[in-house]
């Protein structure tokens, strides 16, 4: 599948169930594309892709990743 394909199967109304503030989506942003997108080609780490990422984790997953970069001064 490629990255194109994935945004069909994806379903964009889970960003209404999962509110985050701007600051916060632009933290979990970097950590992800640092941790969790490193190994894919530069032109595939957006902040589209790193969003879809985001959105798949449960709440308290979100919330400890916030919290771990934010105590070891990551982000």
């Amino acid at each position: 599948m490629s990255i194109d394909k994935t945004d069909d199967v994806t379903n964009l109304e889970n960003r209404q169930l999962f509110h985050i503030s701007l600051a916060e989506r632009r933290k979990l942003r970097a950590i992800v594309k640092k941790v969790h997108l490193k190994f894919l080609p530069e032109d595939f780490i957006t902040d589209k892709e790193a969003d879809k990422l985001i959105e798949s984790l449960g709440p308290k997953v979100r919330e400890k990743l916030l919290k771990e970069a934010i105590d070891k001064n990551l982000v």
